[in-house]
């Protein structure tokens, strides 16, 4: 017979009466023996006997396996469990937590900040060595904490820190002000003067500084175009012996610095990459926070967690968060794995605390909290998606909610800003990452209201800045979510277009009227009908090119989500009035429309193979064609590297990993590419000819190598201060741009050593490309981006064959594989030139498209969009005029051309112009 389960003494205790409460359950449950409620719930008669004994309080698990086993309800008893295991020994705030959770840890937690120790001591003494550092890392993997628990607190300079924001002049005047002990409006005003004036003020501090520029990809994200470049400038200026720069940047924004010159130069071999921690890092990092503040943690607990979470570069803010949660659970000092079992784990503890915070706020405030992290999102385009600051006074959300956000550890508040705490939250709470999908047009939308509402105000509200047409449209269905500034800014947009729609109509009014009067003129006055009918085909004429514009650009904005429409629109506004604009929407409409993509979106527009970003991974994933689809090939293990430069023939391609070193890749079989071995001492390859069998390359001495595959000795030219080589096509040459005072010298030479001819001074810094049928192009930075292309076959008669100047930052050529032509785009105008003539047989505005990576084949040129999808502009506008006749969309010839006779886009019923 069982021996009879001893009774309890009281419940005058909560501890004992929901150890009564339990065992009145079991009992209910058809008094089952523990033996049998063993077999029900997988755990011992033992276990299960001192769950119910009131000794003390049970685990989750146990508590929830009894509850099922015996029909109750588990969502009462867990409610209930947490209750009691708030209020029980060990889970009190006299001991403050020894882990930050979803914060970095700052200077002040050098104290327990653990696991990073190796990787601090490179940096600081990097920073010794060299002036501009940059730390690359990717999101989540404790860059923030490692700049500032690590280096600033080891650093025994002046420390300033600070994040780019939306503004980074006032933010490095605020803190460069507080150093100085200046009024902040001073150093503003120096600063906002030009770049050059940081380093001065640097200078002023009463030692050495440290400037660390935290999140620095927020320039790329948050900045416009001139502040990110006076930022970029700045920096690299104001690094010197007596200020070192440091600058943190998310490791999937690389391709972005390396776009600005100044940043790979002052980059090159100064930087850190910031990789997973070991297992005996995460160990410490895990233990010794515990151990400082006299709490142990239990080995299990540590198996489990450095098992869960090894070996994987972005979840270093959710251990740190699971452990912080954990600790509040803990039984006494000591850090339990039932109570990291508890809070859910790592995969799960972040999203509970913020699905639990979020389900005790009222439908208003679940409004008001979806708006404001909606608000704190960067929806990302060709990247991941990033949190962004805002200011407080910008969000329309009480600050009741904000401070119970903030008590949660989801955002932080600073003086006059708010942000989500961690970018970890956009991936680990599923409702969140929901919100972002579900709505990811919207928010780009949203985003680049408040970026123009922020413009419209900086310029004292210019009319002339206002949305207009479908951009407007599309922002009036924003209004419940805006807030008062940018509802000014749309109610302003509205009333302007009101305006020019009533003026619109008074102006057809009057030409209507004149138009009747002219014909009335014309019966009496036969000898003035000539001049009449003139003045009557003038302004309808010029009516006519006003409406066509109008129509042009509400057809722009329509390319995004509607390009069919989009095209037909254009072409309409096209027959209206053939203007420049009209063709270039239509035409770009049509690229539009026809856009593929492929697997994850494509790296580059494909040519002999295409290649994509392959699933789950920083590699990429090869294509065969296949008549006229695509196969999957290899995989090409390209991880923390980038395509610096194919060979013509598609068989060969240079890969970079940041700027020290270089791969030479085989891709001749594209199911089983490899990689060549190149000599040691061959340095930064950065050129090849067409077949990718002689390779330029400059070493760290700064001089050009020369070395053919296979062969077993590298030819060094004689040639000093060398900043790039670039191999010409058939061999016969070799183009370098080398460093000559406040200039660069482009000069040939033969592939043996000898200087042949100068072709070009330029600017410093100048950047040289070769292609095909001796073709180079030169681009010089200096305020802006300028561009040469020349025809160097002849070394006596070298030859201009086209310039582009004023480019940004993206500006990019791509040559024909057989040298007939050549394109430069930028983020403002792709253009193409006839390499033989000169003449220019494509100009095309594609501002706000975000178009790159240009790909050329006579006169089509290939584009990768922000969604990494391939858009083929073609030349041939009759072409193009056929094809959108083939299947048009529709137009609403009255709403976009009132007061004109309606016209047929397509003038025959088969289709063709």
């Amino acid at each position: 017979m069982p021996r009879q389960e001893r009774p309890l003494e009281s419940e005058d205790t909560p501890l004992l009466r929901f150890a009564g409460d339990l065992r009145r359950l079991r009992l209910r449950a058809g008094r089952l023996s523990y033996r049998e409620l063993g077999k029900r719930t997988n755990y011992s008669a033992a276990a299960l006997s001192e769950a119910l004994s009131g000794r003390r309080l049970p685990s989750l698990a146990v508590t929830g396996a009894v509850v099922r086993a015996c029909g109750g309800d588990i969502d009462e008893w867990t409610e209930r469990w947490r209750h009691l295991a708030s209020a029980q020994p060990g889970a009190s705030a006299d001991t403050p937590a020894p882990y930050v959770g979803l914060a970095p840890y700052q200077v002040g937690d050098a104290d327990r900040f653990f696991g990073r120790e190796a990787v601090t001591d490179t940096l600081v003494k990097l920073v010794d060595d060299r002036p501009f550092v940059g730390v690359f890392g990717s999101s989540g993997a404790g860059k923030s904490s490692l700049l500032r628990a690590g280096l600033v607190a080891r650093s025994r300079r002046i420390p300033i820190v600070i994040t780019p924001g939306a503004d980074p002049i006032s933010e490095l005047a605020v803190a460069v002000a507080n150093v100085a002990d200046e009024p902040v409006d001073r150093v503003r005003g120096d600063l906002a003067a030009g770049p050059e004036a940081l380093r001065g003020w640097l200078a002023k501090a009463t030692g050495d500084v440290l400037l660390v520029v935290d999140q620095f990809e927020e320039a790329f994200t948050l900045c416009h175009e001139a502040d990110r470049d006076w930022l970029i400038r700045a920096l690299t200026n104001a690094a010197g012996p007596h200020a070192r720069i440091v600058v943190g940047v998310r490791a999937d924004f690389y391709g972005h610095c390396a776009r600005h010159p100044e940043l790979v130069t002052a980059l090159h071999r100064a930087q850190v990459m910031l990789g997973p921690m070991s297992t005996e890092e995460l160990r410490s990092a895990i233990t010794e926070p515990a151990a400082r503040a006299g709490a142990t943690i239990e080995t299990a607990l540590v198996a489990r967690l450095v098992s869960d979470v090894a070996g994987q570069p972005s979840v270093l803010p959710l251990v740190s968060h699971a452990l912080a949660e954990t600790w509040q659970r803990r039984r006494g000092m000591v850090v339990t794995l039932t109570g990291y079992d508890d809070v859910g784990g790592v995969e799960h503890a972040l999203a509970r605390t913020a699905e639990r915070t979020f389900e005790q706020f009222t439908e208003e405030e679940r409004t008001a909290a979806r708006l404001l992290f909606l608000r704190l999102v960067v929806p990302g385009d060709g990247t991941e998606d990033t949190k962004r600051r805002a200011r407080r006074t910008d969000l329309p959300v009480p600050d009741a909610l904000l401070d119970r956000l903030a008590a949660s550890r989801l955002i932080t508040i600073s003086r006059d800003s708010v942000e989500l705490t961690h970018e970890a939250l956009l991936r680990a709470w599923p409702r969140l990452a929901g919100w972002i999908s579900q709505d990811r047009d919207g928010l780009r939308a949203q985003h680049r209201l408040a970026e123009a509402t922020a413009i419209w105000e900086s310029h004292d509200r210019d009319p002339d800045t206002l949305y207009r047409g479908a951009r407007l449209d599309q922002a009036a269905a924003l209004r419940d979510r805006l807030n008062r500034h940018e509802r000014e800014f749309l109610d302003a947009g509205l009333a302007a277009d009101d305006a020019r729609t009533k003026a619109d109509r008074r102006a057809t009014n009057r030409l209507r009227r004149l138009a009747a009067g002219l014909t009335a003129l014309a019966v009496l006055l036969a000898g003035t009908a000539l001049a009449a009918i003139a003045a009557q085909h003038k302004a309808a004429r010029q009516r006519n090119e006003a409406l066509s514009l109008r129509a042009s650009d509400t057809a722009r904005d329509m390319i995004a989500g509607r390009p069919r429409d989009a095209a037909t629109l254009a072409l309409a506004a096209y027959r209206l009035a053939p203007t420049p604009e009209a063709r270039d929407v239509l035409l770009l409409a049509h690229a539009a429309a026809g856009a593929t993509t492929l697997g994850r979106g494509y790296a580059s527009p494909p040519g002999r193979f295409a290649v994509t970003y392959a699933a789950g991974t920083d590699d990429e994933q090869l294509w065969r064609r296949v008549g006229t689809t695509w196969r999957p090939a290899a995989t090409l293990r390209t991880a923390n590297s980038y395509l610096r430069v194919n060979s013509i023939d598609e068989r060969r391609a240079i890969y970079w990993a940041g700027n020290t070193r270089s791969f030479l890749w085989d891709l001749a079989d594209l199911d089983h590419p490899r990689r060549i071995t190149v000599p040691a001492d061959l340095g930064m390859m950065d050129s090849m000819d067409r077949t990718g069998s002689l390779l330029g390359a400059v070493g760290t001495d700064r001089t050009a190598r020369v070395w053919r595959v296979g062969d077993r000795s590298v030819r060094r030219l004689p040639a000093t201060e060398v900043l790039g080589t670039a191999v010409l096509a058939d061999g016969s040459g070799i183009v370098l741009s080398r460093r000559d005072g406040a200039q660069d010298a482009i000069e040939k030479w033969t592939p043996d050593g000898r200087l042949t001819t100068t072709l070009l001074r330029v600017p410093h810094p100048a950047v040289v490309q070769a292609g095909p049928a001796g073709l180079i192009v030169i681009t010089s930075y200096l305020s802006s981006a300028n561009m040469t292309i020349m025809d160097v076959r002849d070394q006596h008669a070298p030859r201009v064959v086209a310039r582009a100047d004023g480019l940004d930052e993206t500006g990019t050529a791509a040559f024909d594989p057989t040298g007939r032509t050549v394109a430069v785009v930028d983020g403002a105008e792709a253009r193409i030139w006839d390499a033989g003539t000169g003449a220019q047989i494509l100009s095309l505005r594609t501002q706000g498209l975000h178009l790159s990576t240009p790909r050329l084949d006579g006169g089509e040129l290939s584009l990768l969009d922000g969604k990494s999808a391939v858009w083929r502009i073609d030349s041939d506008l009759n072409a193009v005029i056929r094809q959108t006749c083939a299947s048009p969309g529709t137009v609403d010839w009255d709403s976009n051309f009132p007061g004109t006779a309606r016209k047929q886009p397509c003038l025959r019923t088969d289709g063709t112009p």
